[in-house]
């Protein structure tokens, strides 16, 4: 079997993110791409109350713009994941686990946040983490 890539269908994706004033925005690469992979739907009271749905780019492919060093983080619960938002208009950018176990290399961004993307395309995969 060899590993032939589709030309229709890209390996990997780069998308453009910012929060609703502007003031964060970064770049992502993302394989497989918010397309064609599944999105995280979990009813968590943070995740819930946001509307986050999320996907999880290694960190090191994530390019901030601006903005990141000014994103207000919060903490709850076993306090393993700073989530972070704008600090002007509130956005929900995603979160960051501060678990070094846990998750470290990778950061959770709200696909909401992502430029050009169907939402209503997106292929969710529900998780039950309000159970937990």
């Amino acid at each position: 079997m060899s590993d032939v890539s589709s030309p229709t269908k890209p390996k990997s994706k780069t998308y453009k993110g910012s929060c609703h004033c502007g003031k964060v925005k970064f770049s992502m690469k993302l394989s497989p791409p918010v397309e064609d992979g599944s999105v995280t739907c979990c009813n968590c009271s943070i995740c819930h109350i946001n509307g986050y749905l999320m996907v999880y780019p290694l960190e090191t492919n994530i390019t901030w713009e601006s903005g990141f060093d000014d994103m207000t983080t919060y903490t709850f619960g076993q306090k393993r994941i700073a989530h972070t938002f704008c600090p002007t208009c509130g956005t929900s950018i995603g979160g960051k686990s501060i678990d070094p176990n846990f998750f470290a290399d990778n950061r959770a961004i709200n696909v909401r946040v992502l430029k050009d993307v169907d939402i209503d395309s997106l292929t969710l995969r529900k998780v039950d983490g309000s159970s937990h």
